[in-house]
């Protein structure tokens, strides 16, 4: 790894080495999957790769035994990240993408980690494969170069007269043939180029061809591990019992019944830490040997809390409460997209299309619950999990520990699901205290019941949109205001106090970056609304409500004017690509075409990550109930990296918004969330999905857009239009009620 400065060197300091070493030794076989130990790092002060590895950038690594690694510094919750990533290299490298070991960094705050946007090491935002696209095949074409360079110079021909297949330098004068690995230490010993040319497209072998992705096999007969399944001699088991109203205190523990419990060792008070903005809530921690011992801990632990001003707080008087909020005076809108005077023409028109929509909370819910393992030790702490956030971690450490960045050690390791979750502070704060109080390794492991009320929900949102059309059904003058919380405030302390006081991450999709649809004036603005419930990451974010809001009053103004949804839509577009996904998703789904009866289409679409997207949908009655039964999806993400693994993500996009649509939607009743399990919070199963089209268009072949979080948005928005045109009716806050 190339060290940039003594600030990054003093990351492999002594006592870091040691903790690594000693601590790895304990990781049982097959968890650490494509995890490299620096164990010459151990050995030595040198921060340089081991005697004959070629490492020529801070990706790609080429033992003498043929192997080739690639750092990635991207967390994959199941989104097939590591697959799109190592294309790339392999695709510059000539070798087969499955052929590389995925390995995560040892030094993951190295600068070259650092995510470009958000300057800690972080993954999410659908930016992993559009962010290093570029970066990642100029690293394989650089390694390439230097092996090529090296086999020149040991047969004495030019590089010119050199080409590469499947990891191999060919001569191709004499047909002699060199591996990688054989190269590795001459390469070492080269020069890196400053600006290698990249291959044609027309020659991809590897981008744009994917249809598999690494570990399926291992995930179908249950061989693959996940964070969840890390074990370390001595260590305990820990699940958190928090605060059941936000905010509440201890008051008193008896924790005699679940001491008596075979197996339960302690039972440890965790502090909350309020302070900190995203930390976590007062609770009380059973810890045993394993899980099922620290359940039955738990349920025995007879626990009294203080009173809590948030007793009070019903999240059924949040939308009354967010509308109230517009009318106040004191109530600030941040403008997002503005042109005309919008508010003039909508005060003095006589005819006024309005209208308002709610979104509740919602819950993440990943398959795999949050988990994690911490083992603090000789002034240093080591994490084993699903880090979709490593800086993160390494506050944790440093502020409940006052660990410093370099006696912190990573174990990063594919999740099973995130969905925002994972991105949350509260259970690397709560692990890290715990490990520090016990001195033992320590596995934080939530239940479904943990997780259902572990808080920081995606947010409440209200949104009223007003407009005024021409004598031709066109918009003359469009208003829309999104009331929400500040999504990231508790991520990003003194956001809010830039000059624009724009909260990037709560006005998705109506920002001047992405919003749709344009006209003469226009008005759009977010005005902030804290409710005190904290909220956190979800996937897609604000374009889940903003998307809603859009898309559905779109609808309700052409049907004002007499138009037709899609091609009213398509008057006030100016982006090609975007209508052409429209015009693409109408015509397969046969709209203007006649339909069955009680059947009916509804249209939707939006722009996210560089990408492009509509979705119709497809609903008919039968007996006493609207059922779903088509979804057509067409969307343009640039190039598609992996085709299979775009699939897949449009695919469990579409479940995810059938989700918003359908059942999502957390209750607070007197300050306490009332769902509990699947029971309560039902998720979208195999058997509710309808007949799903997807079709996937490649308006920009030069680089890749967003994809993971760019199908949910227009599923709700789809259906609520799609129910309109069957019934008349709108549907304007979800979950919807499609009793017929």
């Amino acid at each position: 790894m190339r060290i940039e400065n003594e600030a990054m060197a003093a990351t492999h300091d002594a006592a870091r080495r040691r903790f690594i070493k000693q601590s790895s030794a304990l990781l049982a076989a097959g968890l650490a999957v494509g995890l490299r130990l620096p164990e010459a790092l151990a050995k030595s002060d040198d921060p340089h790769p081991q005697q004959g590895e070629f490492e020529p950038n801070a990706w790609v690594r080429v033992l003498p035994d043929d192997t080739i690694k690639l750092v990635v510094h991207k967390h994959d919750s199941g989104t097939g990240t590591r697959t799109a990533l190592a294309a790339m290299v392999a695709e510059e490298l000539d070798v087969d993408p499955f052929r590389i070991d995925v390995i995560t960094p040892e030094n993951p705050f190295y600068a070259d980690y650092i995510h470009p946007l958000w300057k800690v090491f972080s993954t999410g935002g659908s930016t992993s494969v559009s962010l290093e696209y570029d970066r990642l095949r100029h690293a394989g074409a650089t390694a390439r170069a230097m092996l090529i360079a090296a086999a020149a110079k040991q047969w004495n021909v030019p590089a010119s007269a050199c080409i590469t297949e499947d990891g191999y330098v060919i001569d191709t004068a004499s047909g002699a043939r060199a591996s990688y690995g054989s190269l590795a230490a001459m390469a070492a010993s080269l020069p890196a180029p400053n600006d290698v040319p990249l291959k044609d497209p027309a020659q991809f072998r590897y981008i744009g061809k994917l249809r598999k992705k690494r570990g399926a096999q291992q995930k179908t007969t249950g061989a693959f591990q996940y964070s969840i399944d890390v074990h370390l001699p001595g260590m305990l088991v820990a699940v958190v019992t928090r605060a059941p109203v936000i905010d509440a205190r201890v008051r008193s523990v008896d924790s005699k019944a679940a001491l008596a419990i075979p197996g339960v060792r302690q039972v440890l008070q965790i502090p909350g830490r309020p302070d900190v903005l995203g930390g976590n809530q007062a609770g009380v921690a059973v810890l045993a040997d394993d899980y099922w011992s620290a359940h039955k801990g738990q349920a025995a632990l007879r626990i009294e809390w203080e009173d809590s001003l948030f007793e009070t707080f019903d999240s059924r008087d949040v939308p009354a409460r967010q509308a109230a909020w517009l009318d106040n005076p004191e109530a600030h809108v941040v403008p997002t997209v503005t042109n005309g005077d919008a508010s003039t023409l909508i005060k003095h028109s006589e005819h006024i299309i309005q209208a308002s929509y709610s979104m509740p909370h919602k819950a993440q819910n990943p398959l795999e619950p949050i988990n994690v393992t911490a083992w603090a030790k000789e002034g240093g702490i080591a994490y084993w999990g699903g880090l979709q956030v490593p800086s993160t971690a390494q506050e944790a450490a440093e502020v409940i520990g006052h660990i410093p960045a370099n006696r912190v050690v990573l174990h990063e390791l594919v999740s099973g699901g995130s969905f925002g979750a994972r991105e949350s502070k509260y259970w690397l704060f709560e692990v890290t205290w715990l490990a520090l109080q016990t001195g033992t390794p320590v596995k934080l492991m939530n239940s479904r019941e943990d997780e259902m009320r572990a808080l920081f929900y995606h947010a409440a949102s209200h949104h009223r949109a007003k407009a005024v059309l021409d004598t031709h059904g066109n918009l003359a003058a469009l208003q829309l205001r999104a009331v929400m919380p500040a999504s990231p405030e508790q991520w990003e302390p003194g956001y809010f106090d830039r000059a624009d006081r724009m909260d990037y991450s709560t006005t998705e999709a109506i920002s001047k970056y992405e919003f749709s649809y344009g006209a003469p004036h226009v008005d759009v603005g977010w005005v902030r609304h804290e409710t005190g419930v904290p909220t956190g990451w979800y996937r897609a974010v604000s374009y889940i409500p903003n998307v809603f809001a859009v898309e559905s009053f779109m609808d309700e103004a052409a049907h004002a004017g007499r138009r037709d949804p899609v091609d009213f839509r398509i008057a006030h577009m100016k982006d090609a690509r975007q209508i052409a996904v429209l015009r693409e998703a109408a015509s397969r789904a046969g709209w203007n075409q006649p339909m069955p009866r009680n059947t009916a289409l509804g249209v939707a679409t939006n722009r996210a990550y560089g990408s492009y997207i509509a979705v119709i949908a497809r609903v008919t009655k039968r007996d006493n109930a609207i059922v779903i039964e088509k979804l057509t999806c067409v969307a343009d993400c640039g190039l598609a990296v992996s085709p299979g693994g775009v699939e897949e993500q449009l695919y469990g996009g579409l479940m995810w918004g059938l989700g918003h649509a359908l059942t999502d939607r957390i209750d607070i009743r007197s300050g306490r969330v009332q769902q509990t399990n699947f029971d309560s919070y039902r998720v979208m199963r195999m058997s509710d999905m309808p007949e799903i089209d997807i079709v996937i268009v490649q308006g920009d072949t030069a680089k890749p857009g967003g994809v993971g979080e760019l199908s949910s948005p227009s599923v709700a928005p789809a259906i609520a239009n799609a129910v309109f045109r069957l019934n008349g009716k709108r549907l304007r806050e979800t979950p919807f009620d499609l009793r017929a």
